[in-house]
């Protein structure tokens, strides 16, 4: 048994082994009535024997289930509870109650500067959130896949026991095609995916629509180049206020401001697409079980689902040190460590006389903190979505595998060919997503220490440590937004095609004939 220490530290830093799982294995029982069960010779071909009635009852292996992932414990709540449209519309009106303040008692520094610390405070909790968010999603879903692909493991074994599923025998005639309660396959995979997801409220309706288009309009190109006219338009009136500590608080309100809306937005949206996405996936499954059922019912075999394993990608010792970070961060300690920070500048704020320098201290802290987090989580983002594709490929494989040995045809929509804008939107993503970028950003915090240091940490050297990261971090959520879009289209493709296989492979399973097929 391992010790605390270990059980901590692996809390902390979870080791990274293979992700596996083994679908919960369907077991079908058949008794027959009458007083005695048949003798093991018994089948179809003794006539003169009469076939005693048979009571079928079905079990689901009561063994708990083999799964590499983790029981959620209550940072894990917290941070899909962050995700919601309440803490969304929460947050907002905090903007506005900072607004409507900025109206009455006047847009002083004290004013902007509030709004700085209190949105640095805000993006780096919620930077940490999203880390969780995207590590717990990512093994999820690589869990369910790895659940599938156990499944499909068994379902072709099952299907080369039966004489008329062998392949010399399923192409003796020509492919089939097949349909599901008297109507086209891809007709029940679009009903299907609306009866997954239920019919929503006129808010709801309302409000998916909404952050659909806002994620576009945030997420595209055009979003990208009105972001930087706006910087570079501030950077023209410097000289008009000598560049000074006011001109610098300008941008650093603005920014904030942009960054409390798109960082607890990308949350939102993050959440509600793993939401759809798991009650999809838990449909397929079901689907999958009732395939695995009729096979087991026809061929009476009792053999447990198979463990199958993914296998950790390799990753160089940058993308270990960045592992590092996003463990920790990603983890209470991260939020521990913000409470402590914040004590401690709350503290010394009667030493420092509560002044504008004070104010800016924690801001500086994690803002520079929020900034490495902006890029790790995008690397982190770039690497799983990779892993991710790839499984859903072998999924796509192993189905197809099936479907050609029952020679039942399979066309499936593919992603359309992306504009250009959107093809430089996704080049620049992909560019902020890559570990040396990762990497840079760490060294330019370095040098901006440095700076403040020479600067006595004076107002203007800790306004230069926020002003730049503030503006890339900002610039950054952007980018994640698109990517977030990307993944989006890209899910539901890959749900419809998996969603797809699975109801062909249960209609063809489920028009086999078992006086035909089973044997004893």
């Amino acid at each position: 048994m391992s010790s605390p220490w270990q059980r901590f530290k692996l809390s902390i830093f979870p080791a990274k082994g293979p992700i596996y799982a083994a679908a919960p294995t369907q077991k079908v029982r058949t008794e027959f009535a009458g007083p005695t069960p048949p003798p093991p010779s018994y089948s179809k071909s003794q006539p003169d024997e009469k076939e005693l009635p048979r009571i079928t009852t079905t079990e689901i292996s009561t063994a708990e289930e083999v799964r590499s992932t983790r029981k959620p414990n209550v940072f894990d709540k917290i941070t899909r509870a962050a995700g919601s449209s309440t803490v969304f519309f929460v947050m907002l009106a905090i903007v506005v109650a900072w607004v409507i303040l900025g109206l009455i008692y006047g847009a002083n520094d004290t004013w902007q500067i509030m709004m700085q610390n209190g949105s640095s405070i805000q993006v780096y909790i919620t930077d940490i959130l999203l880390i969780r968010q995207q590590q717990n999603g990512a093994e999820a879903l690589m869990t369910t896949l790895a659940e599938i692909q156990s499944r499909n493991a068994t379902c072709e074994r099952l299907l080369r026991q039966i004489p008329g599923c062998q392949w010399m025998e399923t192409h003796k005639d020509q492919p089939k095609e097949l349909t599901l309660n008297g109507r086209p396959i891809d007709d029940e995979v679009e009903e299907s995916l609306y009866m997954v997801t239920g019919r929503p409220s006129r808010f709801q309706y309302v409000w998916s629509k909404m952050c659909h288009g806002t994620a576009k309009v945030l997420g595209s190109l055009y979003a990208y180049v009105f972001y930087w006219i706006g910087i570079f338009a501030w950077i023209g009136i410097g000289k008009i206020y000598d560049f000074s500590d006011t001109w610098q608080l300008y941008v650093n309100t603005a920014t904030a401001v942009a960054l409390t809306f798109t960082s607890v937005f990308l949350q939102n949206i993050q959440q509600q697409q793993e939401d759809n996405l798991e009650k999809c996936l838990h449909y397929a499954l079901k689907i999958d079980a009732e395939v695995e059922h009729r096979l087991r019912e026809i061929t009476t075999d009792e053999k447990p689902n198979p463990i199958f394993e993914i296998a950790p990608r390799n990753r160089d010792w940058v993308e270990r040190q960045i592992d590092y970070f996003a463990d920790i961060m990603g983890s209470g300690i991260g939020v521990t460590l913000s409470i402590v920070v914040t004590i401690v500048w709350i503290s010394v704020g009667p030493m420092l006389q509560f002044s504008d320098n004070w104010w800016l201290i924690i801001g500086t802290f994690t803002g520079l903190v929020g900034f490495v987090d902006g890029f790790v989580l995008r690397n982190l983002y770039c690497r799983e979505e990779e892993d991710v594709n790839k499984q859903f490929a072998a999924v796509s494989a192993s189905d197809r595998s099936l479907l050609d040995l029952l020679n039942v045809p399979v066309a499936e929509k593919r992603v359309e060919v992306r504009s250009l804008a959107a093809r430089i939107s996704l080049w620049m993503g992909n560019t902020l997503g890559s570990r040396w970028t990762t990497l840079s950003s760490v060294g330019l915090v370095f040098i901006l220490l440095v700076i403040a240091t020479i600067m006595k940490w004076s107002t203007t050297g800790q306004l230069l440590c926020n002003t730049p990261t503030m503006i890339i971090e900002g610039f950054l959520l952007l980018v994640l937004i698109q990517a977030h879009n990307i993944s989006n289209e890209e899910r539901g493709l890959e749900f419809a095609g998996v969603l797809k296989r699975r109801l062909l492979l249960n209609s063809y399973v489920h028009s086999l004939d078992v006086e035909e097929e089973k044997f004893f």
